[in-house]
């Protein structure tokens, strides 16, 4: 027979079990939430030197590549009410370089092209995508095969509400993070003269030996070349970075923000 001592002991546990609605049990420890991202505003300027003889000693290849401008993020238009959302154009009032556009344009060595501003969680550098730069000739409805004669887009804001414009330079940029440090990939093309190291060598030759080209050949030979700009770095917030070559390059300013609520 049992003990009266057993049997409160095993009363007591049919109460505690009728109140609690099972058997005690260690509680399973909660799945731990990763941090939230930080948000930082973007600042891109594009910019082209001006002198006739940049580049005309280096090397270039006939076919550079092309940054994949189609498949990155078009910008989200830009919104003053309500919460910012990821990959958001952001109105003048929110340019930081203000200063630096007006240097290059008033310059005689620079030439302005693009003005790009946005705001973003900065995401792991393996997941976060990239970000539309400029306008490629391509992407606007009976673009013409030859330079065509733009004008610089003066901020992301008015790329994202009026037609698209072709600009000179054109690309992706991407703003994420590796471990505790934010890294900048930039992946741009510019739109210029040919140079000589742009035609292979046997053109050369052959059009040196040849009699004048008629009109129709002259037409159909290329009137503008490619040149790229592929970089990657970490970089500081709140530092303005540079990434160049020697025709173009770029400056780029990431501030951090208060996350969107």
């Amino acid at each position: 027979m049992k003990t009266t001592a057993a049997i409160i002991a095993a009363f007591a546990l049919a109460i505690t079990s009728a109140i609690t609605g099972a058997a005690p049990t260690a509680a399973a420890p909660a799945a731990a939430q990763p941090p939230a991202p930080n948000w930082y505003n973007v600042e891109v300027i594009v910019f082209k030197v001006v002198d006739p003889a940049a580049g005309a000693d280096e090397t270039w290849p006939a076919d550079p590549g092309m940054p994949d401008w189609n498949g990155s993020v078009a910008l989200n238009p830009p919104n003053s009410i309500g919460p910012a959302v990821p990959y958001q154009a952001l109105s003048p009032v929110n340019e930081q370089l203000d200063e630096d556009w007006t240097r290059l344009k008033r310059s005689h060595n620079y030439q302005p092209l693009v003005h790009a501003t946005w705001t973003q969680p900065a995401l792991d550098r393996a997941t976060a995508p990239a970000v539309r730069i400029g306008v490629p000739p391509s992407a606007v409805p009976a673009a013409a095969t030859h330079p065509l004669p733009v004008t610089p887009a003066p901020s992301a804001s008015t790329a994202t509400t009026a037609p698209l414009q072709a600009t000179l330079a054109y690309g992706d940029a991407k703003l994420s993070t590796t471990g505790p440090y934010l890294h900048f990939d930039l992946d741009l093309v510019l739109q210029g003269p040919p140079l000589n190291s742009n035609v292979p060598g046997a053109a050369i030759s052959a059009t040196a030996l040849a009699p004048p080209a008629s009109t129709a050949a002259m037409a159909a030979m290329p009137t503008f070349s490619l040149y790229r700009l592929r970089q990657d770095r970490r970089i500081d917030a709140g530092k303005t970075s540079y990434f160049d070559q020697p025709l173009f390059g770029a400056i780029v300013l990431v501030t951090p923000v208060r996350r969107p609520q």
